[in-house]
This record gives C-alpha cells, structure tokens and sequence, in this order.
C-alpha cells in the first residue's frame, strides 16, 4: 500500500500531462486531417513555410499549387490548418 502511495504523485503528473498535452494535439491533428481531405481545386491555401497559392492537382499524397511565379507541389501534410 506504501509502494503505490509513493508512485501516486508519479502517476498524477503523468495524468496532468497527458490531459493538457496529448489530448489538445490529438484534436489538431485531427482537424487538420479533416481539412487535408476536404481540400478541391481552386482552394486558396497557406504551406506551413507561409507560401499561399491555389490548388490546381490533387493527387495521394501531394498537392500541386499555383503561385505567383509558377507552379510547385508539395506534400499534403505541408499545408496549414487555419
């Protein structure tokens, strides 16, 4: 009974932890899943790096973008959530 009286300060910052980081990330990560999917042609969009452009090509795993001064693809997971 001792034993698990000194691990409970152990498992209670654990616990702390676990709700204040793990769940919130959860639900981003959810999120931006969901946003990614949903993405179509012509959605305006912001890169992580902060480079916006229009969606023209929606393949598996990457995004083909209009820019400026040109075109670039990039991976779907590079795209911001906003």
């Amino acid at each position: 009974m001792d034993e698990l009286l000194a691990l409970l300060p152990l498992i209670t910052v654990f616990l702390i932890f676990y709700v204040i980081l793990y769940i919130p990330q959860r639900r981003r990560q959810k999120k931006h899943k969901q946003y990614v999917d949903a993405l179509s042609i012509g959605d305006q969009v912001i890169t992580d790096s902060g480079i916006h452009g229009r969606v023209v090509n929606i393949k598996d795993e990457t995004v083909s973008l209009v820019i400026k001064k040109g075109e670039i693809e990039i991976l779907k997971s590079n795209i911001s959530y906003k």
